[in-house]
């Protein structure tokens, strides 16, 4: 990930990349219910999080409404406090 970019930039500027035809995506858009994040791009979002994350993140531990939003993405794998192995979940 770019140092000049937040962690909701690089994950806006991700799904942008694979969606151009979208006009925005806000850190609160529902990116299942969009469209915007299909199982395609769930994989390769989830490959992206652990290399930059440098650890696996396992399909138990989390479920999909940890990935409806930038906002949930950036709070649930990039935040102190929630990340992977934290017991307070929303």
């Amino acid at each position: 990930m770019s140092t000049t970019k937040t962690v909701p930039e690089f994950l806006t500027a991700f799904l942008r990349a694979r969606c151009p035809d979208i006009d925005s995506v806000g850190p609160d858009d529902d990116l299942v219910d969009t469209g915007v994040l299909n199982s395609m791009h769930f994989v390769e979002l989830l490959y992206l999080i652990e290399a930059e994350l440098g650890t696996e993140i396992s399909l138990d531990e989390v479920s999909t409404d940890d990935f409806r939003t930038v906002s949930r993405i950036t709070r649930r794998f990039f935040t102190p406090g929630h990340g992977l192995g934290a017991t307070a979940k929303e």
